[in-house]
């Protein structure tokens, strides 16, 4: 291993998106995430190095709910494309999950509200019960239950 790795912890997931509003009134209206912070074009020469972009200019929203902070990208530049809703079998992240109580009302909750789901909660082992949705966009959340 390089270096002492001790003290590191997981900042934040961060999602690029087509549509930041209807995305954000996902994440904050149905799912309850709060907004620590909104900024907009955030374009700069360190970011497009970082991100390895030319002229990368995004609107960011870092949202925080579940013990996560999960960060909202609309590129201003350069423009993205959608991948498709094959992301699931495609190299790269494929989900995030978050760990929940009462797993079948929260699901009955969110299909009222229109969220979409591949199928309803089902028992995966003794005692863990999980499911996944998606996001207006195609990301897949899974929500799990450890009983």
């Amino acid at each position: 291993m390089l270096g002492n790795w001790t003290d590191a912890n997981v900042h934040h997931i961060a999602i690029s998106v087509e549509d930041l509003e209807r995305e954000l009134q996902f994440y904050r209206d149905v799912l309850g995430f709060k907004v620590d912070w909104d900024m907009d074009n955030r374009g700069s020469e360190a970011l497009s190095k970082v991100v390895c972009l030319s002229d990368a200019n995004p609107h960011i929203i870092m949202l925080q709910g579940y013990g996560l902070r999960l960060e909202l990208f609309k590129y201003h530049s350069p423009r993205g494309r959608n991948t498709g809703p094959k992301r699931q079998c495609d190299f790269g992240l494929t989900h995030f999950a978050l760990s929940v109580k009462n797993i079948n009302e929260i699901y009955k909750n969110l299909v009222k509200a229109g969220v979409e789901f591949n199928c309803p909660p089902q028992e995966l082992r003794p005692g863990v019960q999980a499911t996944y949705m998606k996001d207006p966009e195609g990301v897949t959340i899974e929500l799990v239950e450890y009983q």
